[in-house]
């Protein structure tokens, strides 16, 4: 009996960020996304601060953490505070870790329903810098899966 799965065996999905300079940028960044068709847990908004982030994302995008629950995702929350690159994923840090620290502000967006070069697209629209598309292994940026996120 063969127990070989089509299955990838990675998780995880393609995503689109920008760095911001200002917050202003970052809002219209987040609303062009939105009337782009991109669902409000498939954005996210990093910044150093994380009230910084839950005003610029207010009930239009996701925040790192937000809702997540269990152990795991506890254990996760307490030691990004604790630990130098507050948690986030080795790809973000290494992508924008330069920009957090510079007081900029990065909005990600993972591509669901639209490819991830519009979705790069319409952040360069929205001024953003250092504009950059990889593969995101699953982490607590984005919504969690009972609600519909992304991983």
């Amino acid at each position: 009996m063969a127990t070989a799965s089509y299955l990838d065996a990675v998780a995880g999905g393609m995503v689109a960020a920008a760095a911001f300079e200002d917050d202003d940028a970052a809002v219209q960044a987040v609303t062009l996304l939105r009337e782009s068709g991109v669902r409000e847990q498939d954005i996210s908004v990093l910044a150093a601060d994380p009230e910084r982030a839950a005003l610029i994302a207010g009930d239009r995008a996701w925040i790192p953490f937000k809702k997540w629950h269990g152990l795991r995702a506890l254990l996760a929350k307490i030691l990004g505070k604790l630990l130098p690159g507050r948690g986030l994923p080795h790809e973000v840090r290494e992508r924008y870790g330069r920009a957090l620290r510079a007081g900029q502000v990065v909005v990600m967006a993972a591509a669901g329903g639209q490819p991830p070069d519009t979705i790069a697209a319409l952040l360069e629209q929205a001024r953003g810098s250092a504009v950059d598309q990889w593969w995101q292994s699953p982490a607590y940026l984005f919504a969690p899966p009972e609600l519909a996120g992304p991983f």
